[in-house]
């Protein structure tokens, strides 16, 4: 479903300012951290998974009290919960749960006197649209359970294969279509029984998306029939299209890595490559005693391992830009930039060029902070750093830059001994939250929480 966001999932979710959203299967936590950065700290957000792939504890900290995380099944959860704006459905994918999930969330609705929740189902086209899988088989009554098997799937062919396929170690049903099999068919046997119009969207791509609402609520709310008409527009199809090549590439990456090597011999010599660049920039203006490239690696990994999304910037002499772009390449993070802001561009040019780390995802800005951020388009920010070397006003640099941090973000400030106090000032006025944090006697650190967000809208 994560691929979906930017195209489908946040435009349905605006449309209808939905403040509280419903999400069925977690796995790693990637479109909760999405949701709870877009759609800011007063939203009231209920995650359900009974094997998350994630610590929701950890969840729970950075985000407050606005998550509850339900570690159970959906059909146990769902009628204890009030009526929800919209339902993100992406659990167990058979028939049973998706068909009275759905029953769930409208019967809730309609007791509260409100209207269903815009629903948005992943996993409706193949493998799973017309074919039963049981995470636990136990969990689905006997009577609505098909027959099944460990055994893979191939497209087009209706019957499990012997050896091979899709998911072989996965309770799929022994046989694809027919009644109450597969995930679309308990979608249109739902829209089929609902007693008021419907509007079914389908987007047949990575697995399948449908998304459903009343029809009454799109005549009532215009932008939620304008994101559903652009997603059948030739313009939202483009989109797909593009995302679909994104997501196939990534894909085709991923299995390569595999092939070659393995994940442990892809993170030593990942780890080797990023120790050589770190020896490579020691006499680098702006690397220090190489602490500070250090700390910079582990806030890094930390930010990835949380699922963090957004660009890298850096404001400095280009050392540390020059390892933040070392690590988007070592740890193959193709849809992050690297931002460096440089009083020296040439230089900073030139020490990226000669790690073999200048190209089209590395911007190289200067010689003014303010007239460069002015003429740029800085997108979401994932890690902030801001060094020595540069005539840059952190305060300033802050204002602009610190509103596109993503919640779970970093900011990095080693800029001088003076810098204390313009930090707890700006922190102040923007309500920040999570400790500041004293890396050495030059550098301090801070996260960006959810609450963080009202004190930047």
């Amino acid at each position: 479903m994560f691929p979906f966001w930017d195209i489908a999932m946040a435009p349905v979710l605006a449309a209808v300012n939905a403040r509280r959203v419903v999400e069925i299967g977690a796995l790693r936590g990637e479109n909760t951290v999405q949701m709870l950065d877009f759609l800011g700290p007063d939203c009231d957000l209920h995650v359900i998974d009974p094997v998350p792939d994630f610590d929701p504890v950890e969840h729970a900290k950075k985000f407050g009290g606005n998550y509850h995380f339900h570690q159970a099944l959906s059909l146990e959860v769902l009628s204890t919960l009030p009526a929800m704006d919209a339902a993100l459905i992406d659990g167990d994918h058979n028939w049973y749960t998706v068909y009275n999930e759905m029953r769930q969330l409208a019967d809730v609705a309609r007791a509260a006197g409100k209207r269903m929740p815009v629903m948005i189902l992943h996993d409706v086209g193949w493998p799973y649209g017309r074919r039963d899988l049981y995470y636990d088989p136990s969990n689905i009554p006997a009577e609505h359970r098909q027959p099944y098997d460990q055994k893979g799937m191939r497209p087009a062919k209706k019957e499990l294969l012997k050896g091979g396929g899709l998911n072989p170690t996965m309770c799929n049903a022994l046989v694809e279509g027919g009644e109450r099999n597969g995930v679309m068919t308990g979608v249109d046997d739902f829209v089929a029984e609902y007693d008021r119009p419907l509007r079914l969207l389908m987007l047949p791509v990575y697995f399948g998306l449908a998304i459903v609402a009343e029809e009454a609520h799109l005549a009532e709310v215009p932008a939620l029939a304008a994101a559903f008409d652009r997603l059948e527009s030739a313009e939202g199809r483009y989109d797909l299209m593009v995302m679909t090549e994104e997501t196939r590439l990534d894909a085709m990456i991923f299995q390569h890595n595999v092939h070659y090597k393995s994940e442990e011999r892809f993170t030593r010599a990942t780890g080797r490559y990023l120790a050589a660049t770190k020896l490579g920039l020691a006499d680098a203006p702006g690397a220090g005693d190489g602490a500070i490239l250090d700390h910079l690696e582990n806030s890094l990994d930390a930010m990835r391992a949380s699922v963090v999304r957004g660009d890298l910037f850096d404001c400095g002499t280009g050392a540390i830009g020059t390892l933040m772009s070392a690590w988007v390449a070592g740890h193959e993070q193709p849809n992050r930039d690297v931002w460096v802001l440089a009083r020296d561009v040439e230089a900073a040019g030139s020490l990226l060029e000669r790690h073999g780390l200048l190209d089209a995802n590395v911007h190289v800005l200067g010689p003014s902070p303010s007239t460069a951020l002015s003429d740029i388009d800085v997108g979401t920010l994932g890690l902030i750093h801001i060094g020595p070397g540069t005539d840059v006003d952190v305060t300033a640099l802050l204002e602009q830059l610190y509103p596109k941090l993503s919640v779970g973000g970093t900011v990095i400030v080693s800029a001088g001994d003076n810098v204390r106090s313009q930090l707890d000032a700006f922190r102040a006025a923007v309500g920040a939250t999570g400790d500041l944090e004293v890396v050495d006697e030059h550098t301090l650190r801070w996260c960006k929480t959810a609450q963080d967000v009202a004190g930047t809208q």
